[in-house]
């Protein structure tokens, strides 16, 4: 492994992204179109799917000609500031502060029309907030600071149903990754407390014989797919680490199951469960952080000289989006999906490796 390779490339994109303001396109941005807001259509659920899923599927150039701004999402600034157990690369903190809505919670910053339900610019949800909480208390911030009692009321008053956390506010659809992330929030804020050990427990029972979490409990969400995966064992892990019990045989039968059905026989990602083809950064992103926490240090860094040598751009200095069905790059720029996740997996295989490697 050449690790001085993967640190001039991760501080390449990091100060591409710098130069950027931190601001940039989103796959689920497309509403915030000048273009489809002068249309009128965007009274219509229909159209908003519909012109969603044209945007997240069009070319890059398709971005400019319908006029869709550069954002700055919390969640990306969130990831370089170490949320999720990554390592921090700058100061975030008073930006993140900035960003705090009135009810206590963060943010995306586009309005967003998903199959189950429609969010406002701006609304918040559980998982921009719990990683910002995340990021927040990786920076020092004691736990009485009043950001983070405010974000204790917006976890425990508004997401809390009976049993698990929601997505948002208004919405009752449950999503195992989100529900247990802002379980973990409102641990790490309060101390172990009935809520999160409820939500806790319901995610472990929601796990398939296979040792998979299906992503949802609605009809459309019972895909599994790679990152999510990720996400629930990272999550479960770091709750047992915190001294939490009857973890251990959820951890190790969803770690078989991802190990062996979310992976290719050459040890790279896959996007969804048993489906080659078009591969998302973002899988290959949780990839290697999952397989570095988990002690596979050999796979992390084998999926990280993968990464570096088939998704990254030196020309533009930054990760490309994923690589196609046809095995070309999908050339398309992320901030949030692509770039920070990329940057926060290279950082955490680079502090799990030897600097003589």
């Amino acid at each position: 492994m050449n690790r001085d390779r993967l640190i001039d490339i991760r501080d390449r994109v990091m100060d591409r992204m710098v130069a950027d303001g931190f601001a940039g396109a989103d796959p689920f941005d497309g509403l915030e179109s000048a273009v489809f807001r002068a249309s009128g259509l965007g009274r219509f659920r229909l159209a908003r799917l519909t012109w969603l899923q044209a945007i997240k599927r069009g070319p890059e150039g398709l971005r400019k000609v319908v006029r869709i701004p550069k954002m700055v999402n919390p969640k990306t600034l969130a990831l370089l500031g170490g949320a999720a157990q990554g390592v921090v690369l700058c100061d975030v903190r008073d930006h993140l502060l900035e960003m705090q809505n009135l009810d206590g919670g963060w943010r995306y910053p586009f309005e967003w029309q998903a199959r189950a339900f429609y969010a406002k610019r701006h609304q918040s949800n559980a998982i921009v907030t719990s990683f910002v909480v995340d990021a927040l208390l990786q920076s020092g911030m004691q736990k009485d600071h009043p950001a983070l009692v405010h974000a204790t009321g917006f976890v425990e008053g508004k997401l809390w149903r009976d049993g698990y956390f929601a997505y948002f506010d208004h919405v009752a659809v449950e999503i195992h990754n989100a529900s247990l992330w802002a379980a973990l929030a409102l641990h790490r804020i309060i101390g172990p407390n009935d809520k999160t050990a409820q939500a806790m427990e319901r995610v472990i029972n929601a796990q398939k014989a296979d040792g998979s979490w299906t992503y949802g409990t609605r009809s459309h969400h019972q895909f599994v797919d790679g990152f999510h995966t990720g996400y629930v064992l990272d999550l479960l892990d770091r709750f047992r680490k915190m001294g939490m019990h009857g973890l251990d045989s959820a951890i190790a039968g969803g770690w078989q199951f991802y190990r062996a059905a979310c992976f290719n026989a050459d040890g790279m990602p896959r996007s969804f469960v048993g489906r080659d083809g078009y591969l998302d950064a973002h899988a290959v992103a949780q990839a290697m952080a999952s397989l570095c926490r988990f002690g596979d240090r050999d796979g992390a860094i084998r999926v990280s000289e993968w990464a570096a040598e088939n998704l990254f751009d030196p020309s533009r200095d930054l990760f490309f989006a994923g690589i196609k069905k046809d095995g070309r790059p999908d050339r398309r720029n992320y901030m949030r999906w692509t770039q920070a996740w990329m940057v926060w997996a290279l950082s955490i295989v680079i502090e799990n490796t030897d600097a003589n490697l």
